[in-house]
């Protein structure tokens, strides 16, 4: 029976039990009672303090991650020119976060000095209010990367927010006389709480934050655009940068395959023509001294010294003839050009990137169609150099087709300088022929007066009539170099002037479509 009568009162005591949202209430705001609106309840439809100051925390959370993925921009310009813009979003929310979570924490206080508190909220809110400026003249700054527009929609909600936290400023100087004069009271009920309260203070003050949390849900959603549109066109002259680095050393390996293929089938083959003329004179003359040698010693004197004196003028010529073909040997250098090539490949490079930039800062600064223009066309960027990689690679290619052909003809004109030699040095063996030291002394004699002949024959033309054939492959040598190289020029040329006629094909097609 006891009991029962236990029971009853423990419910009857809870029935009766005065209800402020929480069984066991918390104080808040360092007054030692729970006021309905701050850590608790809501005030018509203003919620509470705690609630709201969170929902802004949330957005200021929100802020944060939009930037950071600003942080991870790919194009070192786009980084540079989108650093007011990130350091302004930074400041917002290093600067704002302080203020509302103080305030959120003040809300939940149930001792302290509310002065003191408010106080520092306070400091915070000045420090904001001062960044204002500073927000601002950043933000005018970035006008080529957001547009006009951008910039003045950026602004505005600055200005907004900031107004926003100076209106907070006014709230606590409207709710803290109220909230000073409660913490002097000596253990209040909640009914004196209640009834002292600034009801109509901490309503407004969660009208000023609610007011926040309205303006940054509608800017989420814009700056959050901003930043794709920009992560977007960073990705875009990311992947442009990429295939122009990559073409570049394309035609880089190019240019080295096409002078390693003038090297070796055009030089060297002309190098290795000659040398093979010097290695066949050189062993003509050498077979023939051996066999004059065997006369050096012979009993009749004038078979003795024309034996000699052949023997000298052949050795003489020999020295003369390699000297000759081994200068010519230095000399005969083919190489294509690659300057003017890069050349061209680089202002290719330097315009399109150009045409890329003001795709991306149309898109970035939400120029009309420019979104859809650039779905359109971007990879159409990307085509243009490859096609101008392509000619300038074909010039090469193709004039090194033209110069194996030149180098054949070339080639097959030495055969005339060898077969000049081979006639100079036939007229000795052919004296030689059938004679050795212990034939006849009328068929020695006859051989001697032979190699005499031969000897006027070296004399009178051997060395003028090379030189001269020598001379001439030179020449024809050095203008085939020239043809080339102008036939080159022009096939670059033409690639330079193809370039510029795309490049402004482009540019129009992209403003028309943006028209």
């Amino acid at each position: 029976m006891k009991y029962h009568r236990l029971v009853v009162c423990i419910v009857l005591g809870i029935v009766t039990f005065p209800q402020h949202g929480d069984t066991s209430p918390k104080p808040d705001f360092a007054v030692p009672a729970r006021m309905t609106g701050v850590a608790s309840g809501s005030l018509d439809s203003t919620g509470n303090v705690v609630q709201n100051t969170n929902r802004i925390l949330n957005l200021l959370d929100q802020f944060q991650s939009i930037t950071e993925t600003l942080y991870r921009l790919q194009t070192p310009d786009l980084y540079q020119l989108a650093t007011s813009f990130r350091l302004v979003l930074d400041s917002l929310v290093e600067s704002g976060s302080p203020i509302f979570q103080a305030l959120s924490n003040a809300a939940r206080l149930s001792s302290g000095n509310i002065t003191t508190v408010f106080d520092g909220i306070r400091r915070s809110i000045n420090a904001t209010i001062a960044l204002n400026e500073l927000h601002q003249s950043a933000i005018n700054g970035t006008g080529l990367l957001l547009g006009t527009a951008g910039v003045q929609n950026i602004s505005t909600v600055l200005d907004q927010l900031v107004r926003n936290v100076a209106n907070l400023s006014i709230a606590l100087d409207e709710i803290e006389p109220s909230l000073v004069e409660l913490q002097q009271l000596y253990r209040p009920s909640q009914s004196l709480v209640d009834s002292r309260y600034p009801r109509n203070g901490v309503r407004k003050l969660n009208g000023i934050l609610l007011d926040y949390v309205n303006i940054g849900q509608s800017t989420v959603p814009q700056i959050n655009a901003v930043v794709n549109r920009i992560r977007m066109m960073d990705g875009f002259i990311a992947r442009l940068a990429s295939v122009t680095s990559g073409l570049q050393n394309y035609l880089n390996s190019s240019l080295i395959a096409v002078n390693g293929s003038v090297y070796s089938g055009v030089q060297q083959r002309l190098q290795t023509a000659i040398r093979t003329i010097r290695t066949n004179f050189n062993t003509t003359v050498t077979a023939t001294t051996r066999k004059l040698k065997q006369f050096f010693l012979d009993d009749l004197d004038t078979v003795r010294l024309v034996a000699r004196n052949a023997s000298g003028l052949l050795v003489q010529r020999l020295t003369n003839v390699t000297q000759s073909l081994d200068e010519l040997v230095n000399r005969t250098t083919v190489r294509m050009e690659r300057r003017e090539t890069e050349w061209v490949m680089n202002r290719t490079i330097a315009a399109v990137t150009g045409l890329a930039w003001r795709m991306a800062l149309a898109v970035t600064s939400s120029v009309p169609r420019a979104d859809t223009c650039f779905a359109r066309y971007n990879y159409e960027f990307d085509k243009l150099p490859r096609l101008i990689y392509g000619t300038l690679s074909s010039c090469g290619q193709q004039e090194v087709r033209t110069l194996q052909s030149v180098a054949g003809a070339l080639a097959a004109y030495l055969g005339v300088v060898q077969a000049q030699l081979d006639a100079e040095t036939n007229q000795y063996t052919q004296c030689l022929n059938g004679v050795v030291p212990s034939s006849s002394d009328e068929l020695r004699l006859q051989r001697a007066v032979c190699l005499q002949g031969a000897e006027r024959i070296s004399d009178i033309w051997g060395g003028a009539v090379v030189d001269n054939q020598l001379n001439a492959f030179e020449g024809l040598m050095h203008d085939e170099v020239n043809y080339s190289a102008a036939r080159h020029h022009q096939c670059v040329r033409t690639s330079d002037q193809l370039m510029i006629a795309e490049v402004k094909n482009l540019w129009s097609t992209v403003v028309n479509c943006l028209n």
